[in-house]
């Protein structure tokens, strides 16, 4: 039996992996911000979208440089992820409350951050107006991840967790790799 539920209520489509994205003043000043609305788009060029709120400072960085780099945290960094999408960078240094260290971009001027699984440069190509939000979609420049932890199959959940916001405070992870028959 199913029910009708608001059409409000986007979390139907949760858990989705959430990511950490570094966007930059045209001046230089870096802000983080917690976003699961990330998807790639595109194959050939790899394209991304990302959504962002029109109110945030992410949003006016991303317009003012038109790049950014999405960082993939891990499940050990719940808490991290957690503050960085409940406090806003125009009242605070994220960066710098959270203790994140940046490591440089071969492609772009934002940086990745250290102590990721791996981080993507990115560059806006076009930008779709929804109103409340906009969707930037990007082609990833470069991508780097932690050699140890990727393999033929992508991310190694043997040895690490990709997390995924839930709803609110509620994260989980993935467990495990399901190789579906031939």
């Amino acid at each position: 039996m199913y029910k009708s539920i608001s059409l409000d209520s986007y979390h139907v489509l949760h858990p989705r992996p959430v990511y950490l994205v570094v966007s930059r003043s045209s001046s230089g000043r870096l802000n983080v911000m917690a976003a699961s609305w990330v998807s790639p788009v595109s194959d050939e060029p790899f394209l991304v979208a990302l959504s962002v709120w029109k109110g945030s400072l992410t949003y006016q960085y991303i317009r003012e440089t038109g790049e950014f780099t999405i960082n993939i945290p891990s499940e050990k960094q719940v808490n991290m992820v957690f503050k960085a999408g409940s406090i806003s960078g125009r009242e605070v240094d994220k960066l710098t409350l959270l203790g994140l260290k940046i490591m440089p971009s071969k492609n772009i001027n934002t940086p990745g951050l250290e102590d990721m699984l791996g981080f993507l440069e990115c560059k806006v190509v076009k930008e779709i107006d929804l109103d409340e939000s906009t969707v930037f979609i990007a082609e990833v420049k470069a991508i780097y991840v932690r050699e140890d932890l990727y393999t033929k199959y992508g991310w190694d959940l043997s040895k690490t967790r990709i997390l995924l916001h839930h709803a609110g405070r509620g994260f989980t992870t993935s467990s495990r790799l399901i190789l579906a028959e031939k």
